[in-house]
């Protein structure tokens, strides 16, 4: 059937559109109805759809939880969920599409290892304040030093949406740093300009982080 091979197609330009990193944050996310075993052998994308249509949890008519888990492994990346929406719409995958614009322009560029302070907008664009993370600076340093490959996880956790994430990527594309810098800088202008401790800390021992180590280490000061 026509619909069956739109379907398969759909899922193979799924497979070659997602990268490596995206691909095992995907599996991950599929822990609770993929066994440890299941998941070791998985080696593409294509062999992870097979499993989720055995579990009944992926099919032409079921897309759900599919859009999820790309939602959050693919840091609201539109060109991949637009594959999806274009097979649900029945209209050509290739049909472009007008990125998002950047949340948001910090005033001044930040500067690697010792950091300048710099001040940024505010996203709500109702107001003009800015918020100076001057005081900020050694818990955000030390967080950007220290997060890695869960940092996407743990932004979600204290409600930065993969859209501000996107944008940020967008913005500084080869600097994991700077991505995170600038994520940490806009969570506390949307958190009326202040630092969080306990969010923070929360956030890091989440069971999709897990970072304890980090969350010990600024709950007892020691940074």
């Amino acid at each position: 059937m026509a619909a069956d091979f739109e379907y398969k197609q759909m899922l193979l330009k799924l497979d070659k559109s997602l990268k490596t990193e995206e691909f095992e944050s995907l599996k991950f996310l599929c822990k609770d109805d993929v066994r440890k075993r299941e998941r070791e052998n998985v080696k593409r994308p294509t062999d992870l759809w097979e499993i989720l249509e055995t579990r009944e949890k992926l099919g032409p008519t079921n897309l759900m939880f599919l859009k999820d888990l790309i939602r959050h492994s693919c840091n609201g990346r539109v060109d991949v969920m637009k594959i999806i929406e274009n097979f649900e719409n029945g209209i050509p995958d290739d049909q472009q599409f007008v990125p998002p614009r950047p949340v948001c322009q910090p005033s001044q560029q930040p500067v690697m290892g010792n950091r300048t302070p710099y001040q940024m907008n505010h996203l709500n664009p109702n107001t003009s304040n800015t918020v100076n993370v001057d005081k900020y600076m050694k818990e955000i340093n030390f967080l950007t030093k220290n997060l890695g490959k869960e940092w996407r996880f743990f932004m979600r956790t204290l409600g930065v949406t993969d859209g501000d994430m996107l944008s940020v990527e967008q913005d500084y594309p080869r600097s994991l740093r700077d991505q995170i810098y600038q994520c940490l800088v806009q969570w506390i202008s949307d958190n009326g300009g202040q630092f969080d401790r306990g969010k923070v800390i929360g956030a890091l021992r989440d069971s999709a982080v897990e970072r304890y180590d980090l969350a010990g280490r600024i709950e007892d000061h020691d940074i």
